[in-house]
């Protein structure tokens, strides 16, 4: 079952138990977030992991994220991120490619393994263990 966690103008936090894992997906608001908002968003991620601890990991579905994150502001969000951070991510990336430059260069340093995908099902089968990424 699915369950909604959060949300807001800019992201929307669900939780699957049945596959354990979160799911976060950006809106194209996201365009218009300013770096307190974001910093709310990021802590409302952190509370969903923390709450959940999801076996499976993470979900992003960040196609719509328009906000470019600055290099201190990235290096902020892996401090928040330090012991919640699923083991698991699969991400699915922005069009846009300086705001998909600052998602990358924002989880590559957690712990874990962070994977990039261009859809969800791919994604999906790759958090399940159903297919290598590429």
């Amino acid at each position: 079952m699915i369950e909604l966690e959060y949300k807001s103008d800019f992201l929307e936090i669900s939780y699957d138990s049945e596959n354990s894992w979160v799911i976060s997906k950006w809106t194209a608001n996201t365009s218009y977030l300013t770096v307190d908002q974001y910093k709310r968003e990021i802590h409302a991620l952190v509370k969903a992991f923390a709450n959940h601890q999801p076996l499976t990991g993470n979900l992003s579905l960040a196609q719509d994220f328009n906000f470019i994150v600055a290099p201190e502001l990235q290096d902020w969000v892996m401090l928040q991120f330090e012991g919640y951070f699923p083991a698991k991510s699969a991400t699915i990336v922005a069009a846009e490619f300086v705001s998909q430059l600052s998602i990358e260069q924002t989880l590559q340093s957690l712990d874990g393994a962070v994977c990039y995908f261009d859809n969800e099902p791919e994604a999906r089968e790759w958090l399940l263990g159903k297919e290598k990424a590429s």
